[in-house]
């Protein structure tokens, strides 16, 4: 591993020297900064990994500006608010207690190292040369230990420096030291799952299922909580500290062998078809309120309107106006229902992710399984050169649009459901336009020509089914 990241912001040089040098000895990278306006420079296309933070609270916007506290206390609010899980040590003049008690509120300490809680933030002055030393040694050894830990990943594909903190992060919250991991596809490439073996000195801790939520987002609405329990990995806690604001979801799935559902679609759709469909059925069970919306509301959970209509036209596709109006039928629903977010366990579907729940129309799921399996990283049919323009703008939203394909079973099966849940096809058309704008945004689709054509396609083809 390489040397841990510090971020050091001081513009005063001589103390700027004595800081880098107590980082570097205690083995940091450090990248240094005299002021708040190359800071945020940097920060907006950071690293994958900054472990801390030392911030001088007095900053000129630029070396040679008046400086202010003001500065220095925006830049920890942002830092703050952008990396809620890294350390920070604030240098003071005059440390109030005003200022102690803004910079640590809703602190949360970091994981514990040798049996002490290393502090997330601390306020010093700048004659406590010896705490700011204590500090970063403490933390320099807690990083230590989460390197110690022996990680196994199987798989063969190499894995970056982020998933390996991540992995070992999971690991030493539960007193293990070593961790072997095999990847289950179908997670999006910036949100990856595992099955995670742990292993404590004495031997086993654990067998559980590990899936890298999203950065900073927390799910508000309890999808969990309405589904039978069967369908639900029991979710047995969020790992956070140390992994650039990323929470990890740590789940107990029954079963030793859970098998991903983009998997089970590659080798056996129909099997696919048979184990999701009580899943899709249990989602439509879910108690909705029938009413009638603007089109803009309906694709709201996906994109926001303003957004779908710059994207697309700079590929141009005309948008209608999102002031039209479609029978929905509103209830709480997954958000980002795909075969990457569904595992097959002793032949149950189980749903793995939660991070995008929220109260929308009742086509959203099923479109987003149908849209999904011709677009996902992980999807057997992405690469495939199947559907092309022409087929989308035959057949696509009807059972034949899948015939002949090997795939035709799952086709058939996820059609049959979009068209139990949806209740207008404006509704349906609407989320269409809306999942494939928002797949133009990915850096994933943008780079492959074959996805690409599909995407805009579909895209084509629900405008014109709107604006008709």
């Amino acid at each position: 591993m390489a040397d841990p990241i510090a971020v050091l912001v001081e513009d005063d040089a001589e103390q700027a020297a004595v800081s880098r040098e107590v980082l570097e000895e205690e083995g940091f990278r450090v990248r240094a900064f005299d002021a708040l306006a190359p800071v945020l420079d940097y920060l907006q296309h950071p690293p994958e990994l900054i472990d801390l933070f030392v911030l001088d609270r007095r900053l000129p916007v630029r070396l040679g500006d008046n400086a202010s506290d003001e500065l220095g206390d925006e830049l920890l609010t942002q830092v703050n608010m952008d990396y809620p899980d890294a350390c920070i040590i604030v240098f003071t003049g005059f440390a109030s207690i005003d200022h102690v008690q803004q910079a640590v509120r809703g602190s949360v300490p970091l994981p514990e190292h040798e049996g002490v809680s290393v502090d997330r933030i601390s306020v010093l002055q700048k004659h406590q040369s010896l705490d700011f030393r204590d500090r970063v040694r403490q933390l320099r050894g807690l990083l230590q230990s989460l390197e110690d830990i022996e990680l196994v990943a199987d798989g063969g594909s190499a894995m970056s420096e982020f998933h390996r903190r991540i992995l070992r992060r999971l690991a030493h919250s539960y007193g293990a030291v070593s961790v072997t991991a095999y990847p289950l596809e179908g997670g999006m490439t910036d949100a990856a799952v595992w099955r995670c073996e742990l292993r404590g000195p004495l031997g086993p801790v654990g067998t559980v299922v590990a899936k890298q939520g999203k950065r900073g987002k927390v799910a508000e609405v309890r999808l969990t909580e309405l589904l039978p329990k069967a369908f639900v990995a029991t979710g047995i806690a969020t790992v956070t500290g140390l992994m650039a604001g990323t929470p990890l979801h740590v789940f107990q799935v029954a079963g030793d062998h859970p098998v991903p559902l983009m998997e089970l679609l590659g080798t056996d759709p129909v099997r696919a078809v048979e184990v999701v469909r009580p899943l899709w059925q249990a989602l439509g069970a879910i108690s909705s309120q029938h009413t009638v919306q603007r089109v803009e509301e309906i694709c709201a959970p996906l994109v926001h309107w303003a957004t779908l209509a710059e994207v697309l036209e700079k590929h141009h596709v005309s948008v209608p106006a999102g002031s039209l109006t479609a029978s929905t039928a509103i209830g709480v629903r997954h958000g980002d229902l795909h075969p990457g977010n569904v595992l097959s366990v002793n032949g149950q579907a189980v749903l793995i992710d939660f991070d995008s729940c929220a109260y929308a129309a009742g086509g959203l799921d099923p479109v987003t399984m149908l849209l999904s399996t011709l677009v996902h990283p992980d999807s057997p049919i992405r690469g495939a050169g199947w559907p092309d323009a022409a087929r989308i703008e035959a057949v696509f939203d009807t059972p034949d649009f899948g015939a002949g394909h090997p795939c035709e079973a799952w086709f058939r099966g996820v059609h049959d459901w979009v068209s139990e849940c949806c209740t207008s096809d404006r509704e349906r058309w609407v989320l269409v336009l809306a999942y494939s704008g928002r797949q133009l945004q990915y850096g994933d689709v943008l780079g492959s020509p074959d996805v690409m054509e599909r995407v805009l396609a579909l895209a084509r083809w629900a405008a014109r089914k709107l604006t008709e």
